[in-house]
């Protein structure tokens, strides 16, 4: 357990005396360099873990390497939500990401990621980011209001933790369930367990790919398309179904949008962009924007056009993207947080993500 002695650095503030924006709403920029420094002891007094908070784009190409190494060496923590990659996205578009850096928990640094305002945390790019962790500083115990603290914060709250990490486990108010496709042992496998749990599911999916088909034109699945119109198109039809249906609008906000621009097109070992789209003859009827990762693929912003609705463009997405998935060796699609019927239809499993609150003064 760690024992604090802080010695905090606040950050550089504007004008107006604050470090962010509203995580829901607009964001300010600010100067880039936000730096701060705990010194933080185990139990035994013996070895010190230093603390150092920065700004994402502040770090050198060797804690980047090290935050990449550190996610190679423990898969429960290869989700692309957790790459370098992703923290720099967010802070090129927001001026309240920041990164705690933890030397002293092993041979190399742990990252924890976050966003501040004021001095309350949150996920790094909260409301668009589906996995939450510290990544590394596996080879010893460690506190999780001592990190809260010595990152500045008087809390952390977080909705999609990896739950495995048991510093944290005090802290979960409650645990939901995140569907998964396994491919681990092929696309066949995967396709008779389908079959078992859903038996009309594939059927039904291959009926309307055919009749989509044989009424609008030849059906066609590319796993990415680069071009900035299809991902416009994504944002045009997404944010349809959202004010449809009464959900908050994800691409109304700029910062969302200039960070999936960023992603869509980011190539990097634990995280690239993938835009996948269904295309019936000239027409685009379903597309996907999602992330893949060292082991998975992360099914993150969906998208059909809803003259086609009747045809399920985006199950027959969906499927043609687990096959191609497959083919390609990943071993994972990972759906996502949220029991929606469609995901449960076709998954194959589940893994649980936390959500809570870890207070700094909690003992």
């Amino acid at each position: 357990m760690f024992l604090l002695h802080l010695t905090h650095d606040r950050p550089s503030r504007g004008s107006d005396d604050s470090v962010g924006g509203s995580l829901s709403g607009g964001y300010r920029r600010s100067p880039k360099c936000h730096r701060a420094s705990d010194a933080v002891q185990r139990n035994s007094g013996s070895e010190t873990v230093q603390v150092r908070v920065v700004r994402p784009s502040d770090l050198g190409e060797l804690d980047r390497a090290a935050w990449r190494g550190a996610q190679r060496a423990d898969p429960s923590l290869s989700s692309p939500f957790l790459a370098p990659e992703f923290a720099l996205a967010v802070d090129a578009a927001r001026d309240d990401a920041r990164v705690a850096v933890v030397d002293g928990l092993g041979e190399a640094p742990a990252f924890f990621a976050f966003s501040v305002d004021e001095h309350v945390g949150a996920p790094i790019g909260a409301t668009i980011s589906d996995a939450q962790a510290l990544v590394g500083g596996t080879d010893a115990p460690w506190d999780a209001p001592a990190l809260v603290r010595s990152s500045g914060l008087e809390s952390w709250r977080f909705d999609h933790l990896v739950s495995t990490q048991v510093a944290f486990t005090p802290f979960h108010h409650a645990r939901h369930a995140s569907p998964v496709a396994d491919l681990s042992h092929g696309h066949d496998a995967y396709l008779d367990e389908v079959r078992a749990r859903s038996k009309d599911v594939l059927s039904q999916s291959a009926r309307r790919r055919r009749k989509l088909g044989r009424e609008v034109g030849d059906v066609v699945f590319e796993w990415h398309d680069p071009a900035s119109a299809t991902l416009e198109t994504l944002f045009a039809w997404k944010s349809a179904q959202y004010r449809a249906t009464g959900v908050w609008d994800r691409f109304d906000q700029p910062w969302i949008v200039e960070v999936v621009r960023t992603l869509a097109a980011t190539v990097s070992e634990g995280l690239t962009g993938a835009v996948a789209t269904l295309r019936a003859g000239d027409t685009l009827v379903a597309v996907h924007l999602g992330l893949l990762g060292p082991d998975r693929l992360v099914w993150w912003f969906p998208a059909y056009d809803p003259r086609f609705a009747a045809y399920s463009p985006g199950l027959v997405l969906l499927l043609d993207l687990v096959a191609e998935s497959a083919t390609r060796g990943v071993q994972l699609v990972d759906l996502g947080r949220g029991e929606h019927h469609y995901k449960l239809r076709v998954a194959t499993g589940s893994y649980d993500v936390a959500e809570g609150s870890v207070p700094a003064g909690a003992t």
